[in-house]
């Protein structure tokens, strides 16, 4: 029997789905009924701190933000002072689905829409859905190894033409850049194995930096092809007719990603992407932008892609990090 690379690819994409609806479904119930030692845990990672704003996400969806004055226990429980704009609140942390600093609340900035950033997903995990159609899971080791997967489920389309891709990235260094007060600059490295079908595949390395400053992150990448085929067929069974297109091994590309925050808003961002798969063709460039509705834990993206011709398509991607 043929030996089809997708089919492990698949099996993986469900087992990574289903054990992180799994986690997530054992994480919500240890956290509505939290252990003293947790409770602790939490408590020691607080910083009394007036310059440290944290970002506090309640169970039942309210969100505050502010320094924390103060730390007590009564027949309640363990509880904090928060110095929120509305005044001080006090909030027993069995209240708290997430807490962290307001810079740390940000968890999708390994990523925009496709173009991986420097950043490491960190201790994170998140699974996606891109277009509706591809569905795709990541997860960190460290503040280094960062691991995605992804693959096609278009209807009409058999599996031996559908689309997977597998990244490995590793963020070597990263360091204050010196430009912004408390701005960071990370640096990557990475490599991606890609099917377009059984028969298509595509090899490419990367290297990626990334500029971080109070609102806005910057991130540049330079990548090129090292395996696969000179020429390829894409076919779309009842979709479209096969077309071929050349994209030859040794082609360099380059891309250009924006991510920043609306001012007024700490949960929207405008993201934007442009992509040059070949730097001898200025011509073969895409661009993609919209904006980014995110809290601690989801985030959904609404866009456009501009492509040559010209073309305009629509651009949907969510994603949920557990």
């Amino acid at each position: 029997m043929k030996y089809r690379p997708h089919t492990t690819l698949v099996v993986l994409c469900v087992l990574v789905v289903t054990g992180l609806l799994y986690s997530q479904r054992m994480y919500s119930q240890e956290r509505q009924v939290m252990s003293q030692e947790e409770i602790r845990e939490i408590a020691d990672k607080i910083e009394l701190d007036d310059d440290i704003v944290y970002y506090i996400r309640l169970y039942n969806g309210d969100i505050l933000t502010g320094p924390i004055r103060e730390i007590s226990v009564d027949s309640g429980g363990t509880s904090i002072r928060v110095a929120a704009p509305i005044g001080r609140a006090k909030v027993y942390l069995t209240e708290v689905a997430w807490i962290g600093t307001y810079e740390s609340m940000y968890r999708h900035s390994h990523r925009l829409y496709i173009m991986p950033t420097a950043e490491p997903i960190g201790s994170n995990h998140f699974v996606g859905l891109w277009e509706l159609l591809f569905l795709y899971g990541g997860v960190g080791i460290g503040d280094v190894v960062s691991i995605t997967a992804g693959r096609s489920f278009v209807p009409q389309i058999g599996s031996e033409n559908q689309a997977s891709i597998v990244n490995l990235k590793a963020t070597v260094a990263q360091q204050d850049n010196g430009l912004v007060e408390g701005g960071k600059q990370f640096y990557a490295v990475g490599a991606t194995a890609g099917w377009l079908g059984d028969v298509n595949f595509m090899g490419h390395v990367y290297g990626v930096a990334t500029f971080t400053g109070k609102r806005t992150r910057v991130s540049t990448m330079m990548f090129a092809k090292i395996a696969g085929e000179d020429l390829y067929v894409l076919n779309g069974a009842t979709l479209f007719n096969p077309f071929t297109f050349p994209y030859a091994t040794g082609t360099i590309g380059v891309a250009l990603g924006l991510d920043t925050r609306f001012s007024s808003h700490h949960d929207m961002r405008f993201i934007a992407e442009l992509w040059n798969a070949d730097i001898t063709r200025p011509s073969n460039t895409i661009l993609m932008l919209g904006a980014r509705l995110a809290n601690t834990s989801l985030s959904m993206d609404f866009g456009m892609m501009v492509t040559p011709g010209p073309g305009v398509l629509p651009v949907v991607n969510v994603a949920w990090t557990p």
